[in-house]
């Protein structure tokens, strides 16, 4: 596309993400913006934005789905390409020039596709009857010169000699502007201009022209992309060839399952056919289009012995051996090196693995400033070992391992254990370790320890003994964050408010904990207590702090519980489908930072959930009980007022789940006319509109919200 559009110029990073696969995924986001948005909208203006830039995210993002879908283990570029030209770029490239021709004017598509003459030429043609003359004449009229010079040059771009550059394509336009009344054809033209060189050098890089291909799917209207089955029908073609791999790679395959009983022998047996595979692979296939198969064999074979570091090695072979073509299959290679690599501390290897799971939409994109891989990964990740590869499922001749020491699932210990800890009091801010149930240990400040057991008296000497409020743990919480999940959990205020008498930093207040990105506010809100919010609120806690796995405000957090209070159907509705449903990005983020083993490394495995319907719907309908019984409309609507006089903003966009939407939309969804105008009179604008178009007054008239329908009448909004 760079060579295509002449935007690439001196930046080197094109070359290299082509020759290394360098997977930084925050680089290519800006090589697309950088190199392919900014480069074409000196030409296109504000098409590049417009047009451009999200066609560019919808062809990446399909392709993205198309690498994870077919294997190409039996064939390779050259055989692949002409399918991916023909049933892939071509239908996307044609979708792209009939948006161009819908916002702005220049050649009919049948004239710029004739591959009788130059895309160019095509272009130029048009242009000269938009002006009413020759353009080279008009803008060259001297027959010496630099005006030839540049007659001279324009002719070879009419015959296909040359092609123009970007500059050159720009110093025409600039010209042309400075002709009376020809501002507006100038702009058209350079958009057409950049299509036709774009669609010559296509010609010209391709092995067949591309234009025949386009002209014919405009003609037929047919604009899908489905490159799958011809793929697939390659592929089968090619490894019809090899009847002896192929029968003996699929019993292999067959006989690794990761979770399947093993019997006694096996271990030996299956190592011998990997290395009968071996010798087959470098008869039948020297150019090592299956080698990937082989070194996830022996990396799977050693997972399943117990050999976590050699696995390992093998793993990292796959993993490089595999990227553009192994489809599907490059997600579940992913996801055993992660468990594997992360169990042994092997950071860099899962930074590697994470930005490839990043790129390909496996994996939500992280904030721009915060780490590709995240502490608390690594243990997410290597808690997912023993669930991936489960004791049950490894050879019987493996050694135990100490994989099998560390259990997934909740974090449980014994109150007597906390009991019998004794607070330090000559060394009040102590650091004190506690071993789970699971075979973590997590180590914290004393007083966040005793907090989070709901333990007054060691919490109270420890304030006595001055020690500090504002100590947090690696994660990020403090002791009042943790009160607040104790009183919250068991019904018992004691220790947060013996805490709330104490005064906390603003930084305490404000501290979101690394992995659910938890505040004191949001933990207040759900206590659903005002008398807590206004307290926070008073020592200098934000009103607008963006928090929890999808990053709400408190304000929208609010609203969101007061929804559910007033619409517990809406709630047990949407709670149900939620469950029953495929994740997007933010679920499966969250399930991952709650740690729900069932739900796999890349937090996107429902199947448990979705083989028991009956169970999703009574939990669904137990939780939307015990908001109804916690929560009440009078002191959720008391915090939502708190919140706004300490200058919470009611027209604060959020991503999720629409991008954009606001509190007041939410409220208008509500049906809550007193909640609405509260918040309009706090400055909530109901025309704004969300990403989709929406505004409060559309979104109350899509949720029936009469009763706001009629407060925005009355109000002449």
């Amino acid at each position: 596309m760079c060579l295509a559009l002449d935007t690439k110029g001196s930046n080197r990073d094109v070359d290299r993400l082509a020759r290394e696969g360098d997977f930084d995924w925050a680089k290519v986001d800006r090589l697309l913006n950088e190199l392919l948005v900014e480069g074409a909208r000196r030409l296109l203006g504000p098409l590049a934005d417009e047009v451009l830039m999200p066609w560019l995210r919808l062809v990446r993002t399909e392709y993205c789905r198309l690498h994870l879908d077919v294997p190409l283990d039996a064939i390779g570029r050259v055989q692949a390409l002409p399918t991916l030209v023909e049933e892939f770029f071509v239908p996307h490239a044609a979708q792209l020039l009939l948006q161009l021709h819908a916002r702005c004017p220049g050649p009919h598509l049948d004239v710029l596709l004739d591959d009788g003459r130059s895309p160019v030429r095509a272009v130029l043609e048009w242009l000269d009857q938009s002006v009413g003359s020759p353009v080279d004449k008009l803008l060259y009229p001297d027959t010496t010169g630099n005006d030839k010079s540049s007659r001279d040059k324009m002719s070879k771009w009419r015959t296909g000699v040359d092609l123009p550059s970007g500059q050159s394509l720009k110093l025409l336009l600039d010209e042309l502007r400075k002709e009376p009344g020809t501002r507006g054809v100038a702009d058209a033209a350079g958009t057409w201009l950049l299509a036709a060189r774009a669609l010559s050098q296509f010609d010209r890089l391709g092995t067949a022209p591309v234009r025949p291909l386009l002209r014919a799917r405009l003609e037929l209207a047919r604009l899908d992309v489905n490159p799958r089955k011809r793929l697939q029908e390659l592929v089968a073609t090619a490894g019809a060839a090899w009847p002896e791999m192929a029968d003996l790679g699929r019993r292999l395959w067959h006989d690794l399952r990761r979770t399947t009983q093993k019997h006694a022998g096996e271990q030996a047996d299956t190592w011998r056919r990997i290395q009968a595979l071996e010798v087959l692979a470098r008869e039948h296939d020297p150019d090592g289009r299956t080698a990937y198969h082989l070194a996830w064999m022996k990396g799977r074979w050693h997972a399943l012995s117990g050999q976590y570091e050699e696995a390992q090695l093998h793993h990292e072979q796959a993993f490089e051996l595999a990227c553009y073509r192994a489809g599907h299959q490059v997600k579940d290679i992913v996801a055993d090196a992660l468990c594997i690599a992360a169990f042994l501390g092997q950071k860099p290897f899962v930074k590697q693995l994470k930005q490839v799971g990043i790129v390909l939409g496996l994996f939500e994109r992280p904030d721009e400033d915060a780490a590709v891989v995240e502490a608390w990964e690594m243990e997410q990740f290597a808690q997912q070992l023993l669930v991936r590869f489960p004791q049950h499922g490894r050879f019987i001749e493996s050694e135990p391992d100490l994989s099998d020491a560390p259990t997934p699932g909740l974090m449980t210990i014994a109150l007597a254990e906390i009991e019998a800890i004794k607070p330090d009091l000559r060394t009040p801010d102590r650091v004190r370790a506690v071993r789970y149930g699971n075979g973590l240990v997590r180590r914290c400040p004393q007083l966040r320890l005793f907090a989070s057991f709901g333990r007054v008296e060691p919490v109270r000497a420890l304030l006595e003994a001055s020690a500090s409020v504002d100590a947090l743990d690696s994660s990020g919480a403090s002791a009042l964050l943790c009160a607040l999940q104790y009183a919250h959990d068991r019904s018992d205020r004691a220790v947060l408010d013996l805490l709330l008498t104490t005064g906390h930093q603003a930084s305490t207040l404000n501290a979101v904990t690394s992995r659910k990105r938890l505040t004191p506010m949001m933990c207040a809100i759900d206590l659903g207590a005002p008398d807590v919010v206004l307290k926070l609120l008073e020592m200098g806690a934000s009103a607008d702090q963006l928090a929890l796995t999808d990053l709400q405000s408190p304000l929208y957090y609010a609203i969101t519980k007061l929804s559910g209070r007033v619409h517990p159907n809406r709630m047990l509705e949407r709670l149900v489908a939620a469950i029953l449903s495929e994740p997007d990005a933010a679920a499966s983020g969250a399930l991952r930072r709650f740690g729900v083993p069932s739900a796999g490394v890349f937090g996107d495995n429902m199947t448990l959930l979705r083989t028991q319907p009956s169970l999703a719907l009574e939990t669904s309908k137990a939780l939307v009980d015990l908001h109804v019984r916690r929560y009440s409309v009078e002191k959720l609507t008391q915090i939502v007022s708190l919140l706004l006089r300490f200058g919470a903003d009611p027209n604060k966009g959020h991503g999720y789940p629409v991008p954009g939407r606001t509190p007041l939309m939410l409220a208008a969804e509500t049906d809550n006319p007193g909640l609405f105008e509260l918040l309009v009179e706090h400055g909530g604008d109901p025309l704004k509109p969300d990403a989709q178009g929406q505004n409060s007054f559309q979104i109350a008239t899509a949720f029936q919200s009469h009763r706001v329908l009629a407060w925005l009448r009355r109000s002449g909004r």
